[in-house]
């Protein structure tokens, strides 16, 4: 699953990650190494910048650690199921083998097979019409320059279908009445314009263009013929515009919102028929929705508003057969599944899921089952099927023998905010000792519009295996918690998320399982943003702190940024020319001579999102000053920690590092 564009500066640390822009590269070089060839290094670091080696007692207990930390790790979750056309075999991504890659299962025995050997991640795999084999969209040295290969169930006739220009290449669309022609949306990295192509589904050839939208846009669906596609258009996260194309002529018709409306649209997907189109969208307003509109009009003909109205609808798959539809809401730190009737929008049968969060696999054929990839605290993510007549949910857990016993409580708290609202926050805590004092990790999710939800995370079950309590806020600016908390740190609102980050951690600091005087903060991306902020203004809280390929100078990141980013996130977070003063006002560069606490600083080579030298900014400037600080970084990662080896040397390194610090 490859984490959408719209996403913006998130942290992927583990599974599979679903399309980002990434630093921008010179137009029209041939495309990057394939799936079975080594990233290319990149250029030396100036001694000030240069990473950390350990020495000779820490590389000795990184080894330790290692063995600690692999067992957590080995624990591989199963993510993006589909089934084959035959209904026989289910195709779907996993990291058993160290990062994401393609596997199918028999139903009948469960035997797993991996399907191609290579040597990148796997971003998404959608089995192709004909059921003998899949085809699926890779990069090198996480990059996020997606490129589309099409292989054989059995591993064979292994091929790149768009091999000559590095593109930032969305979802593949095959349709099954056109099953030689596979449809995306795909952009410079530079820019935000979007074109939507063709091509060929079954050899490398030539994209034709068919239409180009100057703002960020992508593909959401293609009508069965062939003939129609449904493009979202997105300036920002709260302004969307859903459009339909002639995927011919190139003509665009607006289908929804209304002129002058302005509405978040979460996913997109056509009946069968191609006549009407399911929209999950805010509607403008705190009312999680789904509609079904007119194709050509956009008359609404029917509406499904979920309750609580605040959760968020962010998934929409249509059976083929059956009349079903089915929805992932996010309520908050937690999901569920939803089986529609396709025209009324009344539920058809309840899907009762474990605590935790998942993602929508496909349907079979006939509509009768629905696959589901889920996870809990305690548990990584797995297959499910779901019979669709009555809802009954089966798991296909795999053993994970390598993973260690985990006793965990985990909670969910709301802590009051400055101004009266809430602050939804989860608490993990080892089982049983609420009572007794602990190292407490603050953990800052990445967005700034994500959520920490009730799900695996194999650095919150290491953490609290080690005796830690973790400490996930989900301040305003969080989703899955309704437009007014999503939209409420926007611009200058932003200084009163960061007034929310403040009262989380003093309030976790004065809890009766907190040692105050052994308290970390934490957290990736925009958390690691947060992780400076944190350091730079709260200095009395902490001890230490772990900033994941962090940001820290917002007008920098800004003009360093893909070009589809930086037009996503001016609404959002500004303008690095006319908004200058401001975001200089909030980013960590202008007080980083108050940060004083230890520093682990962790950043991909190849960092698409927040480029590597927003890490070495941090590090330059603490080396400058003797403040200690530790720097690690993955010649083979971008916006990640996807590989088994980065993964153990990362948190063998953060936990040797907090060992020493925390004393």
């Amino acid at each position: 699953m490859r984490w959408p564009l719209i996403t913006g500066f998130f942290i992927a640390c583990s599974g599979s990650p679903k399309s980002a822009p990434v630093v921008p590269n010179p137009p029209d070089q041939p495309a990057s190494a394939g799936p079975g060839e080594p990233a290319r290094p990149s250029p030396a670091a100036s001694p000030s910048t240069a990473p950390d080696r350990p020495g000779p007692d820490a590389a000795k207990r990184d080894t330790e650690l290692a063995v600690a930390v692999t067992g957590y790790i080995d624990a591989f979750p199963n993510t993006d199921p589909v089934f084959t056309r035959d209904g026989k075999q289910i195709v779907f991504l996993s990291t058993r083998d160290g990062l994401p890659q393609i596997y199918v299962t028999k139903k009948s025995d469960g035997t797993v097979t991996r399907v191609a050997e290579t040597k990148q991640r796997i971003g998404e795999v959608i089995a192709a019409p004909g059921g003998k084999d899949a085809l699926f969209a890779s990069d090198t040295g996480a990059d996020e320059n997606w490129s589309f290969f099409r292989v054989g169930l059995d591993g064979k006739n292994l091929i790149e279908l768009t091999p000559t220009t590095k593109l930032n290449r969305d979802r593949i669309f095959v349709p099954d009445g056109r099953p030689s022609q596979l449809y995306f949306t795909a952009r410079k990295l530079a820019e935000a314009k979007t074109t939507l192509y063709a091509t060929s589904s079954t050899a490398a050839s030539e994209p034709r263009a068919i239409y180009t939208d100057d703002k960020p846009t992508s593909l959401r669906d293609v009508s069965k013929d062939g003939k129609l596609a449904i493009l979202r258009r997105y300036p920002s996260r709260t302004e969307n515009y859903l459009l339909r194309v002639d995927l011919e002529t190139g003509a665009t018709a607006p289908i929804y919102p209304a002129q002058g409306k302005r509405v978040s649209i979460f996913d997109a997907a056509l009946a069968r028929d191609g006549k009407r189109v399911y929209v999950a969208t805010d509607d403008g307003d705190d009312q999680a929705v789904l509609l079904s509109l007119d194709v050509t009009t956009g008359k609404p003909l029917a509406k499904r508003a979920f309750v609580p109205a605040t959760a968020q609808v962010i998934e929409v798959v249509v059976a083929k057969e059956g009349g079903l539809v089915a929805v992932t809401l996010v309520v908050g730190t937690r999901s569920e599944i939803h089986l529609l009737d396709g025209r009324t929008l009344t539920e058809r049968a309840t899907v009762t899921m474990p605590l935790g969060s998942g993602h929508l696999g496909g349907f079979s054929e006939d509509g009768k089952q629905l696959l589901v990839a889920w996870s809990t605290p305690d548990s990584p993510s797995d297959i499910y099927v779901v019979d669709t007549g009555g809802g009954k949910v089966t798991p296909r857990r795999e053993p994970r023998p390598s993973l260690p016993a985990l006793a965990i409580d985990a909670t969910s708290v709301d802590v009051p905010a400055f101004d009266g609202n809430k602050i939804p926050t989860n608490v993990l805590v080892p089982k049983g000792e609420q009572t007794k004092k602990h190292p407490v990790a603050v953990l800052f999710h990445g967005g700034p519009a994500g959520v920490s939800s009730i799900r695996w995370n194999p650095i919150t079950a290491i953490f609290v295996a080690r005796g830690y309590v973790i400490v996930e806020p989900n301040i305003r600016g969080s989703t899955g918690f309704g437009r007014a908390f999503e939209t409420a740190d926007n611009g200058a609102k932003r200084v009163d998320s960061l007034r929310d980050a403040e009262t989380v951690s003093r309030w976790a600091a004065a809890q009766p399982w907190a040692d105050k005087d052994r308290m970390v903060v934490m957290g990736g991306s925009w958390g690691g943003y947060l992780t400076l902020v944190a350091l730079t203004r709260w200095p009395d809280i902490w001890r230490a702190g772990i900033d994941l390929f962090g940001v820290v100078n917002l007008k920098s990141l800004l003009a360093t940024t893909s070009g589809l980013l930086r037009e996503v996130m001016l609404d959002e977070i500004g303008d690095h020319e006319k908004d200058g003063p401001f975001l200089e006002s909030i980013s960590p560069i202008t007080d980083i001579a108050k940060l004083a606490d230890p520093l682990f600083v962790y950043a991909g080579a190849n960092d698409p999102r927040v480029p590597r030298s927003e890490s070495d900014l941090v590090v330059r400037a603490l080396r400058a000053r003797k403040i200690p600080v530790e720097y690690m970084v993955a010649m083979n990662e971008g916006h990640s920690v996807s590989r088994r080896e980065t993964q153990v040397e990362l948190y063998a390194r953060m936990l040797r590092f907090l060992e020493a610090n925390l004393r």
